[in-house]
């Protein structure tokens, strides 16, 4: 186990001034890295902002020192993703995380694992503590999707799933989703119901206007890339080649388990020289990666979970500046303002989306404007510093009960 000390930090927001003694909290998140996006640099550097005692169990990426500025333990490195489900590791880490939380003197559990959701709800009736519960995403449609689990058993492990998130609902004092679509899930069951979108932190994602020439990429993705996005770039790649332009393409790969299957697809079609596929970028960094292609990509196929789930680099994209090409799925329409921010095109369809980035990298004047009202956008409605104020209040109506 590794600690870290507490950083100081600017108490603002809803604050705990009120306290003699600032409220402990404890995020519990076995699976995930300390680092993550929506864990530490929105929820957890929102409560230290504000005050809060926080401490993250939580796992530490090979490369990282650790230094989150607050009381982090560590369950040790976690695995880059592959196509196994681990259920005997995914167990065994909950585990780890629940005897680091018994330990804890927080007033709140905040909870980002759904193995460990049986786990919280102990710690709420042996310990007399507040628990919430973060769906960040349709885990029920995930499991439905997700490749490493054999078919004949995903059907009965997402009803699995469901019987688990419904259970929590009923249990725990809060649930917090991340957008309406999985919020649905728990309407009328949840206590107490919290849509809380990954907008981003405008300081982390500046807006600076940079001339074409200054740009190395045409189009961008970055996050985790899943087989089905590496096969619909490729299938992208071809269709521009037909339409006689050769893209330069960068990757920024978060995680991607074929990614080896995709640099072999890329030699065997000569493509190399086109793409550039860089690993993994701290959050605090990625602003300035995004920032030199003229486009961003978001290749999603119509599958459950992204008909539920609203992708966090449309917010990134639009943060920047930069006009988006993506699927047309519900869960983002509203966000786009009827295309003035983005080019929505068919699931799966290569050839709109070749047909999509054509347009845009032939019309500068209209990827400008584009990337403006999108920044727009996202500095008068769609930004985490509005967003926080939700999470923020669900603390301090539960510290005061």
């Amino acid at each position: 186990m590794r600690h870290v000390s507490r950083a100081a930090l600017t108490v603002t927001g809803h604050d705990c001034k009120r306290f003699n003694k600032p409220p402990v909290v404890m995020h519990v998140a076995p699976g995930y890295w300390a680092g993550d996006p929506r864990l530490f640099h929105l929820e957890c550097w929102t409560l230290e902002r504000a005050g809060y005692h926080v401490e993250l169990v939580a796992h530490a990426a090979p490369e990282e020192e650790c230094q989150y500025g607050l009381n982090f333990y560590s369950l040790g490195s976690l695995r880059q993703p592959s196509w196994k489900w681990r259920i005997l590791a995914r167990l065994r880490r909950s585990y780890r995380a629940y005897l680091l939380a018994k330990k804890s003197e927080a007033a709140i559990f905040h909870i980002h694992s759904p193995e460990f959701i049986v786990l919280g709800s102990r710690l709420a009736r042996r310990m007399g503590r507040k628990v919430i519960f973060d769906c960040r995403e349709d885990f029920e449609g995930y499991v439905l999707q997700r490749n490493g689990i054999p078919a004949f058993l995903r059907k009965s492990m997402a009803v699995l799933v469901r019987k688990q998130l419904e259970w929590a609902s009923s249990r725990y004092d809060a649930v917090v989703v991340a957008d309406r679509g999985t919020g649905r899930r728990f309407e009328g069951r949840a206590r107490r119901l919290v849509i809380l979108h990954n907008f981003p932190r405008l300081e982390l994602f500046p807006y600076e206007v940079i001339p074409d020439e200054q740009k190395s990429f045409d189009v961008v993705y970055h996050g985790s890339i899943p087989k089905s996005h590496l096969e619909t770039l490729l299938g992208i790649d071809e269709a521009l080649l037909q339409l006689g332009l050769a893209v330069r393409w960068r990757l920024i790969n978060k995680g991607a388990p074929h990614i080896e299957w995709f640099l072999s697809e890329l030699r065997r079609r000569d493509a190399l020289a086109r793409f550039t596929v860089d690993g993994r970028v701290p959050h605090e960094q990625i602003a300035g990666e995004i920032r030199k292609a003229r486009i961003g990509i978001i290749p999603l196929a119509d599958l459950p979970k992204f008909r539920n789930n609203i992708p966090r680099k449309l917010f990134e994209f639009m943060a920047l500046g930069m006009p988006v090409v993506m699927s047309d799925l519900p869960p983002s329409r509203a966000f786009v303002r009827d295309g003035r921010t983005a080019l929505l095109v068919p699931p799966n369809d290569c050839r709109a989306y070749a047909d999509a980035i054509r347009q845009l990298l032939n019309d500068s004047p209209l990827r400008y404007k584009m990337g403006a009202e999108a920044r727009k956008l996202v500095e008068m409605e769609f930004n985490w510093q509005k967003e926080s104020e939700k999470l923020l209040g669900l603390y301090a109506d539960l510290t005061a009960d």
